[in-house]
């Protein structure tokens, strides 16, 4: 019986991990897009009539993002499950006299935040750390077209103009002896192919404020193979790309882009992902 309740628990550990599991924005990135940053205290909460929603009033005490500075904001959320009768894996709530730093936004004319996905949490005795109290002490600052981009999510996914079926449909076909590898490409803010380059041989500058990359440089650290080579000549053959923009302010910027290639030695056909 004792077994079958760890291994129940178990299960509800995972699927509430997998529910409600995302990726958490880099904080200056969330700062750029939501139109509040503050720290501040629940000062009441107040649940409807009904019960099934509730409403927190936070006593603002420190904005940081420029803008307008209201001393109270508002928000109404779905109350608990206990309430509700409708119980989830990613239910969390806001209670009175908690402290949080808050990351807001409108939408539908209503604003709004998060907890899961989202840098917004319930802060112990003011305590934010030193880097993240940095970003937010220099988030107005900062210009999102200046940065390259990788792996942030807020960006649309780019593919290059050209169509890269026909392209691959025409790479030379030979008994390679690794015939795979994984291109990393560089496209400026234009959409402009500007290098392509295998495996690991590049690096990388990044910022110390923001931990964002600020420049791209080619540095070869192993050998290319012939493979590789070839690889490199058919993306060589798309220089144009979808330009990259910020999905919430549209601004365009650099990224890099990467490819996995291989080439079938049995069908002797070139594949790539995207």
């Amino acid at each position: 019986m004792k077994k079958q309740f760890l291994i129940l628990i178990t299960l509800l550990i995972s699927t509430i991990t997998f529910a409600c599991s995302c990726d958490i924005p880099k904080p200056i990135l969330e700062f750029e897009s939501v139109d509040y940053v503050f720290k501040g205290k629940v000062v009441s909460k107040v649940y409807a009539i009904d019960s099934l929603n509730y409403t927190v009033t936070f006593e603002v005490f420190k904005h940081y993002k420029k803008g307008e500075k209201p001393k109270i904001l508002e928000f109404t959320f779905t109350s608990e499950g206990e309430y509700t009768g409708e119980f989830t894996s990613c239910d969390w709530h806001v209670n009175k006299d908690e402290k949080w730093l808050v990351y807001a936004y409108y939408s539908n004319k209503k604003l709004i935040f998060s907890y899961y996905c989202s840098n917004s949490r319930r802060i112990e005795n003011w305590n934010i750390s030193k880097n993240e109290q940095r970003i937010l002490d220099y988030g107005n600052s900062f210009k999102l077209e200046n940065y390259i981009y990788q792996f942030e999510n807020g960006f649309n996914i780019t593919k290059p103009i050209a169509n890269i079926d026909s392209i691959f449909k025409n790479g030379k076909i030979k008994n390679y002896i690794n015939p795979y590898t994984r291109l990393e490409l560089f496209i400026d803010k234009k959409g402009n192919l500007n290098f392509v380059t295998a495996g690991l041989n590049y690096e990388f500058k990044t910022d110390s404020i923001y931990n964002l990359k600020t420049e791209f440089k080619i540095k070869l650290k192993k050998q290319v193979t012939e493979f590789e080579q070839d690889a490199m000549e058919l993306i060589r053959k798309m220089p144009k790309w979808e330009i990259k923009r910020h999905i919430e302010t549209n601004l365009p910027v650099s990224h890099i882009r990467h490819l996995i290639i291989q080439f079938n030695k049995e069908k002797k056909e070139w594949r790539y992902e995207l």
